[in-house]
């Protein structure tokens, strides 16, 4: 009896136990976003973000993924900072406290921001700035040679004052990318091991809100918020930490969220993004972003493995009327996107507008037949096949690459390489990963430039100011930017003039004209400006800011590093007045199962009596 009694009372203690494990971990369950998701740290605060894309290197000379600059943008500061609503360069938001120019557009002053200290504690001075803009430019470091073009050196007047001095007036020194890096790490690292080998391993020393401590590739970034910073009127973060969690699988991303795994998911496909529209305590963003899904040609004159036809301007501007745009929004992006001529979508640029858009009679919109004019007196005559030849009589068939990184553009090749057939243009279809098109399009042979390739389809994320996203396609720039490998000699005197004139809308017109160049010349086809598609936890976390008034992005930085600042956990009269709904259910799982147990161990107490 003793035995049974003690069985009975084990199981009730247990019972009860497992109930309550079950019940307070399950909150710990549903918080993890995949089997190998990072943990929060105990007792910290912490906001978990989904996103597909895999950040490829935590060196700003090298990373070039969309989500890594992400990360960029708050691991460190740019020399001028920009306000989250306005998107406008913004006194005291970055190293920069305030600045002034010379009478001759030559010379820049900064007065530093004081006070400001490196993640390991040294002091942000202006040896910093100069070191950073020096570092580039004596050693061609091609990430940011476009925002450095035109400075011929940056000196420290003193440890808050730095001169940048330029050879010609620059427009975009303030709103140009350029990340503040520290000398006392990066004077150590030569040239060529940080354009090509350094991975700045965490954690990363910078001196934005947050820090990089933790990278676990193909699976997330643990980045901890610095409780020390102060810039200006902004402080620190009000969370501690925030995990970027990478998934492979989108399905998993958005029930993740649906779950409360995740509290926001960024660059969710189109597919699953209706259905988040719906879900309660759910928010949704849709927005575009300075950013362009595109066609590129290999246009170089030089040593090329690219098919020569594509040099020929004439072929290119036919290829444009062979593709319907309104078929690759509707069906490949879901709706979306809105159709793209050029680079800059519209609406993202507010005084002055740098976008231009072909008008009727100038733009390419879908026609097949006009398409097969323009080959035909091109001279591309049409062979036994239905395959059009080139000058040597040889069948025109093109390789078409799509990247793996994106569903949407290689839905949009199938389209392309079936109405390119249609005109007598062949294409051997392909999609590799992100890595085949760097090696592919930056090709070498020893140390000559040799490009291999025809024409990819691959996106683009513009930089903030206008001008730069054009720089990077000047003749200057091949081997580096300029995945063209094109060159046009009035593009780049445009490019130029825009890039001296310090009146922003006198600049805004010269844009216009370098817009319009380019797409005369169609060393590429824009296709169409995706929407950025966000989701966010609205019933857990308040504080989420939309940038760009109230249009932009809810939380993924875009060249502001304070869009987390405020976002914080609501609190139990925000929720409703008590306890949140999981633990509200914990505790009545807890009692309730406390109950059955002290029934049963008086239960059993009384079949132990009545046996005595």
């Amino acid at each position: 009896m003793i035995i049974r009694r003690t069985r009975v009372w084990r199981a009730a203690l247990l019972a009860a136990a497992a109930a309550a494990a079950l019940a307070v971990t399950g909150g710990l369950i549903s918080s993890r976003a995949t089997a190998e998701s990072p943990s929060p740290t105990s007792g910290k605060v912490t906001l978990k973000i989904g996103h597909m894309e895999a950040p490829d290197n935590m060196n700003p000379f090298i990373g070039w993924s969309d989500i890594v600059y992400k990360i960029y943008e708050v691991e460190y500061l740019q020399l001028v900072g920009r306000d989250a609503e306005t998107w406008q360069p913004t006194p005291g938001l970055g190293v920069a406290e305030s600045w002034e120019l010379s009478p001759d557009g030559l010379t820049w002053t900064f007065h530093l921001n004081e006070g400001l200290t490196w993640h390991d504690g040294e002091p942000v001075t202006a040896e910093d700035v100069a070191f950073t803009i020096n570092y580039i430019i004596d050693n061609d470091m091609s990430a940011f040679t476009p925002t450095t073009q035109f400075i011929e050196k940056a000196v420290a007047v003193d440890p808050h004052t730095v001169k940048i001095i330029c050879t010609k007036p620059k427009a975009n020194l303030l709103t140009a990318t350029l990340f503040v890096l520290p000398e006392h790490i990066w004077s150590k690292i030569s040239p060529e091991d940080a354009a090509t080998k350094f991975e700045n391993p965490p954690p990363v020393i910078g001196a934005g809100p947050f820090q990089v401590v933790e990278w676990k590739r193909n699976n997330y970034v643990r980045l901890v918020a610095n409780k020390d910073f102060h810039v200006g009127s902004v402080g620190p973060a009000k969370i501690d930490e925030l995990f970027l969690v990478q998934y492979q699988n989108a399905d998993t991303m958005v029930q993740d969220l649906k779950a409360g795994r995740l509290d926001a998911a960024y660059g969710v496909p189109p597919a699953q993004y209706e259905s988040l529209e719906n879900t309660p305590g759910v928010a949704t963003a849709k927005y575009t972003w300075f950013n362009w899904d595109y066609i590129g040609f290999n246009c170089y004159t030089g040593k090329s493995r690219g098919n020569p036809v594509l040099r020929d301007r004439r072929f290119r501007v036919a290829l444009e009327y062979a593709i319907d745009r309104e078929k690759i929004v509707d069906t490949a992006y879901y709706g979306y996107a809105i159709p793209g001529y050029t680079f800059l979508p519209p609406g993202n640029y507010r005084d002055p507008d740098y976008s231009w858009q072909p008008p009727d009679g100038v733009r390419r919109d879908f026609d097949p037949a006009r398409a097969s004019q323009l080959l035909d007196e091109a001279g591309y005559e049409m062979g036994p096949n239905g395959i059009r030849l080139d000058e040597h009589g040889k069948p025109i068939v093109l390789r078409l690459w799509a990247t793996t990184s994106s569903s949407q553009g290689q839905h949009a090749a199938k389209l392309i390489a079936g109405w390119f057939r249609q005109v007598g243009v062949g294409t051997k279809l392909a999609v590799y990963d992100d890595g085949v098109y760097y090696d592919a399009i930056w090709a070498y042979e020893g140390d000559t430039f040799v490009p291999d390739f025809d024409m990819y389809l691959w996106s683009w994320d513009g930089y903030h100011d206008a001008g730069q996203n054009f720089t990077c396609f000047t003749t200057s720039q091949i081997e580096n930017n300029n995945e063209f490998a094109w060159s046009n000699k009035e593009f780049d005197r445009l490019d130029e003039v825009q890039m001296t004139t310090l009146d922003p809308y006198q600049r805004a017109e010269v844009v216009k004209q370098e817009q319009q160049v380019m797409y005369e010349d169609a060393p590429c086809i824009v296709l169409a400006h995706p929407y950025k598609l966000e989701a966010y936890r609205t019933d857990k976390w308040t504080g989420w800011q939309r940038a760009r008034y109230g249009t932009g992005p809810a939380f993924v930085s875009g060249n502001t590093p304070y869009i987390y600042q405020n976002i914080e956990p609501r609190t139990a009269a925000e929720s409703g007045g008590g306890p949140s709904s999981a633990l509200t259910l914990t505790i009545v799982v807890v009692a309730a199962v406390a109950v059955v147990a002290i029934l049963l161990v008086r239960r059993a107490r009384r079949a132990h009596a009545e046996e005595e």
